[in-house]
């Protein structure tokens, strides 16, 4: 019995690093990547250093170094399996729905609560680039549900959840998975209140999305919820620039 249980520590604690290194090494290639081509991006004259279009290129550009940091992982452990990409039935698209309603209403009743103890959310940076510019918010509607949502997902839930979830449990994989994913938070404008509110927020809405992705065991499911979440504040930003709301 000792000797099993030590074993069962050893490789929680050998998968605990595992994913720990993914993730740290996902942010550090990401930012290689973001400075070996964006200034060629920008000196090509492709984008103009400044403008949305070149915001627009350096998100593109960190998920991507996301992406391939994922994929590198699962060739060299050999375990693609080790994500759910099934496709979604009828039982998981209603769940998807209802986790859509839940994960965009939970983030407006969260930032309430905070405003009303005097607390104001840390703004993401990619949220405040938006300012005056009705444009660029509109491209991160897209940015959102065709990448921020399936690789931050595919990375989170789908790797960092996945490995952690053979010697830890289920739940204790989802709040790990949680955790590292609210800390990814972190680079947000605002004060050290408005920060730590921002990270809890994010913390608190990736349980759900980890809960709804054991549920289903597809990955499709949370990442279209964390798109369509994301989506959603773009595109009322949007909407208040150009006057409507």
């Amino acid at each position: 019995m000792g000797a099993q249980s030590s074993t069962n520590w050893s490789q929680r604690g050998q998968q605990l690093t595992e994913v720990l290194l993914v993730v740290f090494g996902a942010v550090l290639f990401a930012a290689a990547l973001l400075g070996a081509l964006k200034p060629v991006i920008v000196d090509a004259g492709l984008v103009a250093a400044g403008s949305n279009d070149a915001a627009i290129v350096t998100f593109l550009l960190q998920y991507a170094g996301f992406a391939a940091v994922v994929g590198w992982y699962l060739q060299v452990v050999s375990d693609w399996q080790l994500v759910g990409w099934g496709r979604p039935d009828r039982r998981d698209i209603g769940l998807m729905a209802v986790g859509i309603v839940v994960l965009v209403g939970a983030n407006r009743a969260i930032t309430r609560l905070f405003s009303w103890g005097d607390v104001d959310v840390g703004t993401n940076t990619a949220v405040t680039a938006g300012a005056g510019n009705p444009g660029y918010l509109l491209a991160m509607v897209v940015v959102s549900l065709c990448v921020v949502g399936p690789v931050e997902e595919l990375l989170f839930r789908g790797v960092v959840q996945g490995r952690l979830r053979e010697s830890w449990g289920v739940w204790p994989a989802i709040f790990v998975a949680t955790a590292l994913f609210g800390l990814s938070h972190v680079s947000v404008s605002g004060g050290l209140a408005g920060i730590a509110a921002y990270v809890l927020t994010a913390t608190v809405l990736g349980v759900l999305l980890g809960y709804l992705y054991e549920r289903t065991g597809t990955i499709v499911v949370p990442a279209v919820i964390h798109g369509v979440n994301n989506a959603v504040i773009f595109a009322g930003l949007y909407l208040g620039e150009i006057g409507v709301l």
